[in-house]
């Protein structure tokens, strides 16, 4: 019996810490919503893009570790069509072209929450195109963690 009475209290001091740990870790996480206008298209083989801005004051040593998207283009696509969602600096892209909504994971890249993550949009191919226009806004939630 003395054991017992004796380990409800270490138990409920690792359970507490515990607790603590975990409250603390969920504290150090964080979340933005931002959009902007998908960009129209007037030329193949060039890149067009837009950065829907970082909302808030993310900490300087958070990173991004899942971005949920949607974006929009005008159908019929033409052949070569492509976008991109990229970090800041262009350095961690994903080929979005087929999903016009989801989800890119960015956990481990070390992609800093307080700079903004961009679509990049094109044509590839020769001749000439009509105008793709955006079909609304490109919307992201960013997830980070610090």
């Amino acid at each position: 019996m003395r054991f017992k009475k004796r380990a409800a209290p270490a138990l409920l001091a690792v359970a507490s810490l515990t607790l603590a740990a975990f409250a603390q870790n969920a504290m150090a996480a964080g979340a933005y919503s931002s959009s902007a206008v998908m960009p129209t298209i007037y030329s193949k083989n060039h890149w067009y893009t837009v950065a829907p801005p970082v909302v808030g004051s993310p900490p300087s040593t958070a990173t991004i570790t899942t971005v949920y998207y949607s974006y929009g283009y005008r159908f019929p696509r033409p052949t070569g069509f492509q976008v991109l969602l990229c970090d800041n600096n262009g350095t961690n892209c994903t080929d979005v072209t087929s999903r016009g909504s989801g989800s890119v994971r960015f956990k481990g890249k070390g992609v800093k929450a307080n700079t903004p993550v961009r679509f990049h949009a094109r044509v590839g191919g020769n001749g000439t195109m009509s105008p793709l226009m955006g079909d609304g806004t490109a919307n992201v939630s960013v997830m980070y963690d610090d």
